[in-house]
């Protein structure tokens, strides 16, 4: 088993905070109000599919695209392949159909370590959008990173694996994230590693970013406020111009 099929395996066991109804009834209310109420969505970063199906089950027709052929394995099974799936490089992917709408949510853009990559992976949204098609976002803030994430450990002790979750901030808004998963055999434990670096961005960064898209509006998380010195998370809402 590699490391990132052992995260992939345990990734839905370690997200049970998150709500993902919730978070796709405030991602589809938007969609609904700037005229996506039905039709093509893509979910980029899909992940293990919590995001793709919610929003199936909305009416929308759904292509959720990931890198990890493990996380893919999952969200196939968990749509009971009622949901497209395709594997591909969020920052260098393209489409044979364009979508009315396009989400990715839950940090993932936080994913990309460079302002470069930020811009590619916007580049490919807009590709694969049609004119007004509608694209929510989520990310990170800079305030998480250096205040929540920063230099804090986790630790999950479950009946089948334990898991020792490592932030170390390494400067420039980014995080170094070291997992060890302990997973049970029968009778000892196996080890498996994981490292990986998210990297936070600036308000203005994000918006020099997307280019060919009217920003609508940026909010704090799962409200409609406007952002806040302490907001955690922050989602943009935009369209594509052209």
């Amino acid at each position: 088993m590699s490391s990132y099929n052992t995260f992939a395996l345990f990734y839905d066991d370690l997200t049970q905070n998150v709500d993902y109804e919730v978070r796709s009834d405030y991602i589809s209310d938007f969609f609904c109000r700037l005229g996506v109420e039905s039709g093509k969505i893509l979910d980029l970063a899909c992940g293990t599919g919590s995001v793709s199906v919610c929003l199936h089950n909305k009416g929308y027709d759904v292509t959720g695209i990931d890198l990890s052929s493990d996380m893919l394995t999952i969200a196939d099974s968990k749509s009971n392949g009622k949901i497209k799936l395709i594997q591909g490089d969020m920052t260098d992917f393209c489409t044979n159909e364009c979508y009315d709408g396009c989400v990715c949510s839950l940090d993932s853009i936080n994913h990309l370590v460079s302002i470069e990559d930020v811009k590619k992976c916007f580049k490919c949204v807009k590709n694969a959008l049609k004119t007004n098609g509608v694209f929510v976002f989520d990310v990170n803030t800079i305030y998480k990173h250096n205040h929540i994430l920063g230099d804090n450990s986790f630790v999950f002790d479950e009946e089948d694996y334990f898991l020792s979750w490592d932030n170390e901030n390494v400067g420039d808004n980014s995080v170094r994230i070291l997992l060890d998963f302990f997973v049970f055999n029968g009778t000892s434990y196996d080890r498996y590693s994981e490292e990986f670096y998210e990297k936070a961005y600036s308000i203005d960064e994000i918006v020099s970013a997307l280019d060919g898209f009217e920003i609508i509006d940026i909010f704090d998380d799962l409200t409609f406020d406007k952002p806040k010195d302490d907001s955690e998370r922050l989602y943009f809402v935009c369209k594509k111009e052209r």
